[in-house]
């Protein structure tokens, strides 16, 4: 697994880096299709603020937390992506999927994130591109709960259509199915 750690206003040493492939490394013992990760620290408000991206047969993991320190905020971001990636298998396990020769795709994103330079009255803080695969309904709502977000856009493979799953404020999810 290719790693990349990147710091901001904090320095990331040897040690630092030695010790998030470590324990990254072990996540391949739950799930041995991870590709890369990127770690990124930085420290806000006196905090230290992690976040991991993982990369694994098409899919995105990702998690971040915040801390004290670097190393405890890296070990809390570990324990939330080794749940992520248990859970993960466990549901390909159950579909079959990991039986067969190649994964369905799902979507990836690329992380080419890209800030506006100018704010526009609306308050678009973020921009967010991503590649758009297609993929079933079920892959999209555990794409969403893998990226620990409350809605997800994706091309359904079943009518070809862009589509937005979201979660319910009552624990179910939705769909948005535009018309065009």
């Amino acid at each position: 697994m290719e790693v990349v750690v990147r710091g901001k206003n904090i320095e990331i040493n040897q040690s630092v880096q030695d010790y998030v492939a470590k324990k990254l490394a072990k996540l391949e013992r739950f799930f041995n299709r991870l590709l890369d990760a990127t770690v990124n620290f930085r420290v806000e408000r006196g905090r230290v603020k992690v976040e991991v991206t993982l990369a694994a047969s098409g899919i995105t993991i990702r998690g971040e937390e915040l801390g004290p320190e670097w190393r405890s905020a890296f070990d809390g971001v570990m324990d939330k992506l080794e749940r992520q990636v248990k859970r993960y298998k466990e549901r390909l396990e159950r579909r079959g999927v990991l039986k067969k020769e190649e994964l369905v795709a799902v979507e990836t994103l690329l992380g080419s994130e890209s800030g506006i330079s100018e704010k526009t009255p609306e308050q678009i803080v973020r921009v967010k591109e991503f590649v758009l695969r297609p993929m079933s309904m079920e892959d999209a709502i555990l794409q969403m709960e893998l990226l620990g977000h409350t809605f997800f856009v994706f091309k359904n493979l079943d009518n070809d259509k862009v589509q937005v799953i979201y979660r319910r404020e009552d624990g179910n999810y939705g769909l948005i199915d535009p018309v065009y």
